[in-house]
């Protein structure tokens, strides 16, 4: 069942941000002890290190997507403060999970010795279904906000019409078709369900994962659908045309069915990559209008108010410009590993760091976890991966900051215009500092990944730390003003 109105208005629920910048704290934190303490005494990044930080973070984007959908959405009242309070303590739980499982005594602390085999021992299978269960109850919530967004009535949580505003909700003018949800939500879903699937089969049994390619049939099904959904809010924020909005929805639509289906057809029948990186190439489109709409190429002007409707302010249009400019280099970067090195399933560029060697690291010629194929280059392995999440995140702030900045810092809740310059500033330069780092770094310059680690890390900081500070400083003003 459809729900009436064929739009829906974009704004901003505060507590819910908070719940994602909370989110992305806990993963960037890990993250970024993961790599200072391999770069301090050489220690390879433990792979829920590494599985914590890309998953907490990127579900973090998905809470700052909700944020923006919850306050026009019909769901009942004790329903949306169960999906805040769920996200509030979802993510960061379920890291903390894996952090006490793999450093609280290790493995070893849950496990039995078996009297009927000496030596051998069972594990008692407990953090492992609380982690998942943490995930599932996350997924659970933001799909229930994805589909009531994209006009899904769901019986046990729909209100009959759309609660009053909280107070702790900003609304805008902006609307987007409420179609534009409902795809990717679904695309997510399967990514999300594959790596579920992938977790039950090997990690749980402690198997490597065959073919290697199921882990990209996992993240990027489920990284593509939501990069789409960005690029197309982003599209709004900037008030394209609508023939051009319409353009990339349709090429959203295209995409992301053909991107799956050839990653399954890569996985299970060993077709050549080309099969996925080339409906992949149909996606890549959509960031492509995105840069060319940030850098005004698509000017919408009202007949009756000429200079009205004219999109976010020149500070932050050059922010997003200048993201999806740095994006498009990065994903054709993952294009180019695809196609050059990794095209048999069998085969990923990504491995285990070995011990004690200089960044990026040779291949290791002994199979130790993955497939490397050899003579990839490392480090565009890491600008693809690194750098492209920080740009979508960086895309996310952005987008919010077009949407509810002027409520936000111009006299609605603040009377500080000047923050609004600063972020447009600070945002693209975290990303694009990792990005220097990791390019750096591939061609061997010394300490050329100093970019990161000593600029992109403390703007990346900065940034989280200090939007943490002004959302809660905004339920701070709003409570006491009303």
């Amino acid at each position: 069942m459809r729900t009436d109105s064929p739009t829906i208005r974009l704004g901003l629920n505060i507590p819910l941000f908070i719940a994602a910048l909370i989110a992305m704290g806990t993963g960037t934190l890990v993250g970024m002890i993961g790599i200072w303490i391999a770069a301090a005494w050489g220690r390879p990044v433990p792979e829920w290190e590494k599985v914590g930080h890309a998953h907490s973070s990127w579900w973090a984007v998905l809470i700052m997507i909700a944020a923006m959908v919850l306050p026009s959405i019909a769901l009942k009242p004790w329903a949306k403060k169960l999906v805040i309070a769920g996200t509030f303590i979802g993510p960061t739980l379920w890291v903390g999970t894996l952090a006490f499982y793999y450093e609280i005594g290790g493995p070893a602390f849950w496990r039995v010795p078996n009297p009927d085999a000496p030596g051998t021992y069972y594990e008692i299978p407990v953090v492992g279904p609380v982690a998942t269960i943490l995930e599932f109850v996350g997924l659970l919530a933001l799909g229930s906000v994805a589909l009531l967004a994209s006009g899904v009535k769901i019986p046990l949580i729909s209100a009959k019409e759309p609660p009053a505003k909280s107070r702790y909700e900003l609304v805008t003018d902006i609307e987007v078709p409420r179609r534009i949800f409902l795809v990717p939500t679904l695309f997510i879903v399967a990514g999300v369900i594959a790596g579920f699937a992938i977790t039950f089969i090997f990690k749980a049994f402690h198997r490597p994962v065959s073919p290697a390619a199921l882990v990209q049939l996992h993240d990027h099904t489920a990284l593509i659908s939501t990069s789409a959904l960005i690029a197309l809010l982003a599209l709004a924020a900037l008030r394209v045309p609508r023939k051009i909005f319409d353009l990339a929805y349709k090429l959203m639509l295209v995409s992301l069915p053909l991107v799956l289906l050839g990653l399954v057809l890569f996985n299970f029948a060993g077709v050549h990559s080309i099969v996925w990186v080339a409906p992949a190439g149909i996606y890549y489109l959509i960031p492509v209008i995105a840069f060319l709409a940030a850098v005004g190429l698509f000017r919408k002007q009202s007949s009756s108010d000429p200079g009205h409707n004219l999109g976010p302010s020149p500070p932050l249009r050059i922010a997003l410009a200048v993201c999806f400019a740095g994006l498009l280099v990065l994903v054709a970067n993952g294009a180019q590993l695809a196609l050059v090195w990794d095209t048999h399933p069998n085969i990923t560029v990504t491995y285990m760091q070995p011990e004690g060697s200089p960044y990026p690291g040779p291949y290791p010629a002994k199979y130790i976890g993955t497939a490397p194929a050899k003579g990839t280059p490392r480090g565009i392995e890491n600008a693809h991966l690194s750098p492209g999440s920080w740009f979508h995140v960086a895309i996310t702030w952005l987008v919010i900051l077009a949407l509810v900045g002027g409520q936000m810092f111009n006299g609605g809740i603040f009377n500080k215009p000047g923050m609004i310059y600063l972020y447009a500033i600070t945002i693209p330069l975290a990303p694009m500092f990792n990005m220097l780092g990791r390019y750096l770094a591939w061609l061997g310059i010394p300490n050329g990944i100093g970019a990161l680690w000593f600029a992109g890390h403390p703007i990346k900081g900065f940034n989280l730390i200090s939007l943490f500070i002004v959302a809660l400083l905004a339920v701070y003003v709003i409570r006491k003003k009303s």
